[in-house]
Order: structure tokens, then sequence, then C-alpha cells
């Protein structure tokens, strides 16, 4: 039996009603639940989870997994996984999988627009509007030529590149293992371990990791100082990537030009953050994710997955629980 989470906002009743029923087929027996604790009833019947809802993310519940004794997977409606126990779903043998690269089109195309907005100079022009001040003499430039540097070369972060490639920017990823050959729409790819080594002659650095041990706190003051003051850096994957105190330091005393943010470490950003204030910095509230096409795109994930699940065949998307993600 499948058991579905919706929370009533990214996955909403109506919509799984309307495509269960074509991707699952007949004869599969599903449910929809408001939160796992709902399931419990069940426990005993339910072999799949599609989970949607914030309760089950780990905001309170996410120990609730480990009630279900037939547990075998569980399909994340989100990318982000590291709210989940893994050691626990390790140890019951259970499937994690995500919608790795679900938005990658939509997350690219908001990195692309905050790269244009620096390099055409829409912060400056933009509150020149409001001021009915008619000034031509800004510091335009263009994409073509600019390096750019992917920290997290996966789904995401190779749809940011093909996009760039469009605008003829000479491209660098960072992941965590090497590979045997350079992606394509990359001139270059180097592993986590040389990150510092390349972040000197880079016009825009953008995030894309998700967040681990190893990535909480990795763009601190020391990362910043590496960065060209001409830089811009962005960061559309996990909030607690960077440490706000250095990054508002570095952007207030110069040692970049600017940054883009979609995530931070406490949401919704505080009134008092010192972040609004910056005259340099873009913000967005989470929403380089957002997109109308998300639940069909993840859909389509589900039912491919779901069809490998009933054939035996090894699935998309599986979280590897040494890495976690």
């Amino acid at each position: 039996m499948i058991g579905v989470v919706t929370n009533g906002m990214f996955l909403k009743v109506a919509d799984v009603e309307a495509a269960f029923p074509a991707i699952v087929g007949e004869g599969e027996e599903w449910k929809i639940y408001s939160s796992l604790n709902d399931m419990l009833p069940e426990k005993e019947k339910i072999e799949i989870i599609l989970n949607a809802g914030l309760e089950g993310a780990g905001l309170g519940g996410a120990t609730v997994l480990g009630e279900f004794p037939n547990l075998r997977w569980v399909f994340n409606y989100f990318a982000g996984v590291d709210h989940y126990p893994m050691e626990m779903l390790r140890e019951k043998g259970v499937i994690l999988t995500n919608v790795s690269g679900v938005h990658g089109k939509n997350i690219a195309e908001q990195v692309t627009g905050a790269m244009i907005m620096f390099t055409r100079c829409y912060l400056t022009t933009m509150k020149n509007q409001q001021k009915k001040i008619y000034d031509r003499n800004l510091p335009l430039a263009e994409l073509c030529g600019k390096k750019l540097l992917i920290v997290g070369a996966g789904a995401i972060g190779r749809e940011i590149a093909r996009k760039a490639k469009a605008f003829d920017m000479v491209v660098t990823g960072i992941r965590n293992r090497a590979v045997a050959e350079i992606p394509e729409n990359f001139d270059e790819m180097y592993t986590t371990d040389v990150l510092d080594e390349h972040l000197a002659d880079q016009d825009f650095i953008v995030s894309v990791l998700p967040s681990t041990e190893k990535t909480q706190g990795l763009f601190n003051g020391e990362k910043f100082k590496l960065m060209s003051p001409d830089a811009v850096f962005m960061n559309v994957g996990r909030g607690d990537l960077i440490v706000v105190e250095d990054l508002v330091e570095a952007l207030n005393s110069g040692e970049i030009k600017g940054a883009y943010l979609d995530v931070f470490p406490e949401e919704p950003l505080p009134e008092d953050s010192p972040l609004w204030d910056l005259e340099n910095l873009i913000i967005t509230p989470h929403i380089a994710g957002t997109t109308p096409n998300y639940f069909p795109r993840a859909m389509e994930i589900f039912k491919e997955n779901f069809s490998r699940y009933k054939n035996g065949k090894e699935l998309m998307n599986v979280v590897d629980y040494n890495l976690k993600y």
C-alpha cells in the first residue's frame, strides 16, 4: 500500500487524486493522509510513503517512520533530505529517494537573472527609478566571457551551467567526487578539497550544495577573503551554508562586490537581520525552487521509480546515507 502525505501547500489533495490513478494503475491500493501520525492505524499495510508533509520531513515527526514495520521506500517530494533520520532508515533497510533536479530549470533561471541584475546594474537603475534619477553613467558589463564557479555540480548545477553557456560564460564546477570526464557545459571540474584554489579569479560563485556536517558554515570569512573584490556570491542551496555575520562584513568592507541569497539559516528572515540593509545584496524569500511545473515533474519521477520498484530495478535519485544527499 502507498501512503501519501500532503501538506496543503506544495502537494495538494486534488492534484494527487487527479494524477495518481494513472500513475500507479488499477489494483494498487493507495490513500492520502494529512501526516505520518495519521497513517499509524494502518502502519502494517504501508510499504511505500510519498511524503510532502513538514512533519514527515523531520520537524517533529520524522522518527514516526520507525513505526512502520513493512516500510520499504520513502519518496521525498522535495530535494532536501537533511531532516530525515537516515541511520534509522538505513538500519531498517528503507530506500530514501528525492526529486533532485525537479526544479533545475527554474533555479537556473533565478541564478541567471541575478547575474544579469549585477552585470546590467539593475539594482542601481531600479533605485534611480524610484528617485526619478536619469543616469546613464553606469559600470555596465556583460555575462559573455565572465567566469562562473558552480559549487555543487549536481542536476541543478548542470542546468545552471547549460544556461550560462548560452551567454558564453566560462564555467567551472566543484563536486564532492571526481569524474572521469568533464560533464557537458563545464570547462573545468574539480573536487571540494581544492575549492579554495578556485575562488580568487571568479566573477560569480553560486552554491547549490545540500546541508551536511561538512557544508554547514562552509562559506565563512576565510572563503570570502579568497574571493575577488569583483565577485558576486550566490546561494540557492541551503541557508546554513553561510556564516551570515561574515557575509555582511565581506559586503560592507568591499571584499566582494555583491551577493544574492534565496535561502537563510533562519526562515523567515528576521526583520532585524542586517542583511535587509545591504545595498549590494539581492534577497528573495526561498522561492528559487518554486514553479508551476513542480508537481508534474515530481510525479514523472515517482512514476518512473514506481515502475522500477515494481519490477525490481534500481531506483533513481537514491539518497546515499553516507553522504546524506
